[in-house]
């Protein structure tokens, strides 16, 4: 049994801390006035303490665990006699205040960290509470944390965000205005004028959830340019919030106005509803779901006076539900493999019914599906996968492009984590395995899905460790190209318009495999699978689509550094084609080609000879030196680095800017990588010409070479 920590009388403790508050101020107005140097606010503050400590005789001591000076009594009548008689009345005045202040500053900072102790006990319990789903429980141990330390901000931002959760909005709402208030009094007491509070920001923003939750919008929005004036740092998190507002606000208006449809008898509203209520009736036969789901299809697709509101109705009266509702559709959903021709069909229906749902239903249906129904929604994909697997194509093309773009959302991806690798990467790789099968229309909706799921670095990781799929999507590859180049065989027109339509399924797939390779994994080094990978798209490197040209360089340029032998498949062919984009507009297809050439040149002399011939005196490697992106720089002079091994081309650049250009940056560069490459390829040419030596001295850079080699060695 869980015991739940016992509530805190809300009113008393407000009051209590209202009181408290207004003390505190009344002190650092004293503390103030005692400062200035002007005699008489001097005066005037030093009759304000006598008035305060007359009060604090009268009234019981505070034990708020705020941090700050207030007056303890009993230090005031432990005095001796002579202290509490001033030779002069002001100046004695002041010296016994500071003193009282400076010997209860010291006990309540002892009270005060015991206090933060046992309250941050609780605001853990709480924390785990609020993880597991017990958000009453949280709500019950942050309040016990607040008696302890009522200017704790996190208790009270942790509080509201377990309130919003309960849907306890007007709670929530007071806590955020209590947590903004202690944020305001710690950030004046610390006089941090230019400071801003992260916490007090936070206390903004769980403030503008719970408006949008009460659908108060304009207070919400408000609210949320507030933070941003507070703390502009946040604008990245806040516009977030300020764009989910926007969406909710839609949804709400989408669907108070089909409510309104529906209420004032518009026969198009009344007819989706009606029709779901029916197809929803339990215990009829196959052919009536399906003809049921078939109507609602072409209602959806005829209406014509507002098609976006009879789609806002299809979802709020129970359409995506369809899928678990009616046990006839769950069972067939679950187990595709077994059905009839006519449990097929059926579910060939519901999938159409879904897209059309969904169709230009923009970025507001996609949310309320996303928040109301994720579970449908894995359902839904799981089941995609499942008829694609038998061969369904159709079922799939009905539904993949809108799960494509469902798929998106972070949040989703999230609770795929679980069973991402027993469900999806299966079923996945069985599609790829049997891409000549698959519809070229569909099969790249199907990889940009899985492409975008990658995203999440839980399930790139998943992936990315996965011999099968590695070897399904190159199998895929291969299928793709050969189909490619044979209808390029049989006739030019065939190719022209089939080379869109396999473009794409290479668009998405080398799309796919530069995420999985972002980050090394023990499959993508394995030398079988690297060599295989580089070998199959290095070609790509010439294709007119430059997106793919782009992903092909990215792919090469995560595997090359760490594979040798991939570097020795590629090495009479590859740099020249890398050294070609060099020059290409988009500055990542330029990164990715630097940091290939720059693997390709580290141990290739047909490499370095490659690129030497088709850079003359390697100008234009040296301009990339000049690049503001230091990602660019740092292999631009690596690449340098390995061509200088090259005597005659050392000899060559006697005469050029090349020992200046290399010097500035290891002098100067804040990037400690370019200054180590810049420092490699100076010496590398010093020595392999000793004519640059003068050059060197006279630019006084010997002791500055020196001293970096040192450095870094």
């Amino acid at each position: 049994m869980t015991l739940r920590p016992k509530m805190a009388d809300k009113t008393s403790s407000k009051e209590e801390l209202d009181k408290f508050l207004q003390n505190v101020d009344d002190i650092q107005s004293i503390i103030k006035g005692m400062a200035s140097g002007d005699a008489e606010a001097q005066q005037k503050a030093c009759q304000a303490a006598d008035e305060k400590l007359g009060k604090i005789g009268k009234t019981p001591v505070d034990n708020t665990g705020v941090n700050r000076t207030v007056i303890n009594q009993r230090a005031f009548n432990e005095m001796d006699t002579e202290q509490q008689q001033p030779a002069t009345p002001g100046e004695m005045g002041q010296e016994a205040f500071m003193d009282f202040i400076e010997k209860d500053a010291a006990e309540r900072a002892a009270r005060k960290k015991e206090q933060r102790k046992e309250a941050t006990v609780l605001k853990d319990q709480g924390n785990a509470a609020f993880k597991s789903g017990d958000f009453q429980t949280a709500v019950d141990f942050y309040t016990q944390g607040l008696e302890k330390l009522k200017d704790f901000k996190e208790l009270w931002t942790n509080r509201a965000q377990a309130y919003i959760k309960l849907g306890q909005y007007d709670e929530a709402l007071s806590d955020c205005d209590w947590a903004i208030r202690v944020s305001k009094f710690t950030y004046i007491m610390h006089d941090t004028e230019n400071i801003c509070d992260e916490k007090y920001v936070k206390a903004y923003i769980h403030k503008g959830r719970a408006l949008v939750a009460k659908k108060e919008f304009d207070k919400a929005l408000e609210t949320y340019q507030e933070a941003l004036k507070i703390d502009p740092k946040q604008e990245k998190t806040v516009n977030a919030y300020i764009k989910d507002l926007k969406t909710v606000r839609a949804v709400e208006e989408e669907e108070e106005k089909a409510r309104g449809l529906v209420e004032s008898g518009d026969q198009e509203a009344e007819g989706v509803v009606e029709l779901i209520r029916r197809i929803k009736q339990p215990n009829k036969p196959v052919i009536f779901y399906a003809g049921g789901l078939k109507v609602l299809t072409m209602f959806l697709k005829d209406c014509t006076e507002d098609k976006h509101s009879a789609q806002t109705l299809f979802r709020t009266c129970g359409g995506f539900e369809l899928i678990s509702d009616v046990p006839v559709i769950a069972r067939c959903m679950n187990a595709p493999a077994s059905l009839t021709k006519e449990e097929v069909d059926m579910c060939e229906s519901l999938l159409k019914l879904y897209r059309e749902a969904n169709k230009n239903n923009g970025k507001t249906g996609h949310h309320q599906i996303k928040k109301k129904h994720p579970l449908l929604f894995s359902r839904l994909m799981q089941g995609l996968l499942k008829f694609m697997n038998i061969g369904s194509s159709l079922s799939a093309a009905n539904a993949v492009g809108t799960l494509n773009n469902l798929a998106i959302d972070k949040k989703f991806l999230m609770q795929f984590r679980d069973s991402f690798e027993e469900t999806v990467l299966p079923a996945f790789e069985n599609i790829m395995t049997r891409c000549s099968e698959i519809s070229v229309t569909v099969l790249p909706s199907c990889v940009s899905m899985v492409s975008n799921m990658a995203v999440d670095p839980v399930l790139r990781r998943l992936m990315s460790a996965r011999a099968q799929l590695w070897g399904a999507c190159l199998q895929a590859m291969e299928s793709a190209r050969a189909q490619l180049w044979e209808a390029c065989l049989q006739a030019m027109d065939v190719c022209l318009s089939d080379q869109t339509k396999y473009d794409e399924v290479l668009e998405a797939m080398t799309g796919l495999m530069v995420n999985l390779t972002l980050k090394p994994s023990a499959v993508t080094q394995e030398t079988v699978v690297a060599v295989a990978t580089v070998s199959k798209t290095q070609g790509l490197l010439d294709s007119p689509n430059t997106t793919i040209v782009q992903r092909t360089a990215g792919i090469l340029s995560h595997i090359l550094p760490l594979s040798d032998e991939s570097v020795k498949v590629c090495q009479n062919t590859a740099p020249i084609r890398l050294f070609r984009l060099l020059k290409d507009p988009e500055l990542q297809t330029v990164k990715y080609a630097m940091k290939a050439l720059a693997a390709c040149t580290k141990d290739s002399d047909a490499a370095r000879k490659t690129v030497i011939q088709q850079d003359n005196n390697i100008e234009t490697l040296r301009s990339l030196l000049k690049a503001e992106d230091e990602t660019l720089q740092a292999n631009s002079s690596l690449c340098i680095g390995h061509l200088l091994n090259d005597k005659a081309l050392c000899q060559s650049l006697y005469g050029t800017d090349i020992v200046m250009e290399l010097l500035k940056h290891v002098a100067d560069h804040r990037n400690s990588v370019v200054q180590q490459n810049c420092a490699i390829a100076l010496a590398t040419l010093v020595q392999e010409d000793r004519r640059h030596i003068d050059r060197l001295r006279e630019l006084d850079g010997l002791g500055i070479l020196h001293d970096c080699m040192k450095l870094f060695n």
